[in-house]
């Protein structure tokens, strides 16, 4: 695994995460992970030792509490781990280089003195384009891979704005695309007008950070992710990745304040070429 590196100073690092991939290790984790990678990484600059920077314990602030461990053991147990996307995500990602810049990130993202932005296209039309989802989430007890809105959940909050509507999908383009996989192209056809009732292309900016808390959200509000395959349902899903491969969700933004001098840092990550491909099928009003 290499991933691009799009911002890097001597305290943190942001990268931009490929869909498919896991970000934290665990037991139940068989395939590599970020995490290995990112750890990997920092040896290989120090001839396979975990070197970090002299200053380290002046990023730690001053209020940290040691209740979950020192900053060297949550480092070691995070792996510089700061957030992470789900598995079906891309987009920016930050990692920290040594243990006072992670406890320090920590209490920001904690906080809410960082922002993420993300870009997704769901299902259906917006009656109101702007607007803020506040709406407790928490694991199912019928389903453990799925989350979903529940009032005794815990808190999530997210902004979002509709940038564009697409009304109609190009059937004939469509068509086209599943010949050879799908013989029965009327009954794609048939499916298609069906199934589809507009999509929207959507910019969010969730201010907590809830498992899966974008994709609930907005299932609960009728209007699921393309390609989702936890919450969009199987018949969608099926004709959904006739012309988008995989989850449409991309986190586009990212900002956050630098430990060491408090000054503002961003990064900006464009829509994959796979994401940007999956657009062009669609017909604008």
């Amino acid at each position: 695994m290499e991933l691009p590196i799009i911002y890097e100073d001597e305290h943190v690092a942001a990268v931009i995460k490929p869909a498919g991939v896991v970000v934290n290790s665990a037991e139940t984790v068989s395939e590599p992970t970020i995490q290995e990678w990112w750890l990997a990484h920092l040896r290989a600059q120090h001839q396979g030792k975990l070197v970090f920077a002299a200053d380290w314990q002046q990023l730690v602030p001053g209020n940290f509490s040691t209740e979950y461990g020192t900053p060297e053991e949550i480092f070691t147990e995070r792996g510089g781990i700061i957030h992470r996307l789900d598995k079906e995500t891309s987009g920016a990602l930050l990692l920290a280089k040594d243990p006072g810049s992670l406890v320090n990130l920590l209490a920001q993202f904690r906080q809410r003195q960082t922002k993420k932005k993300y870009l997704c296209l769901v299902h259906g039309k917006f009656r109101i384009l702007e607007d803020t989802v506040s709406l407790p989430i928490s694991r199912s007890q019928s389903n453990r891979t799925k989350f979903q809105v529940m009032a005794d959940g815990r808190t999530a909050e997210t902004k979002y704005s509709v940038l564009q509507y697409y009304p109609k999908i190009d059937v004939e383009r469509l068509l086209q695309t599943a010949k050879g996989s799908h013989p029965e192209l009327k009954l794609v056809k048939q499916k298609a007008e069906r199934a589809y009732q507009g999509f929207s292309l959507v910019e969010c900016w969730p201010k907590t950070g809830r498992t899966h808390q974008i994709r609930v959200h907005f299932t609960h509000l009728r209007h699921p992710l393309v390609a989702d395959p936890t919450y969009v349902g199987a018949k969608r899903l099926q004709l959904d990745q006739l012309w988008c491969p995989r989850l449409f969700l991309h986190a586009t933004s990212l900002s956050w304040n630098d430990p060491a001098t408090g000054e503002a840092r961003s990064v900006e990550a464009g829509l994959p070429d796979d994401l940007q491909h999956a657009l062009t099928y669609l017909l604008p009003e």
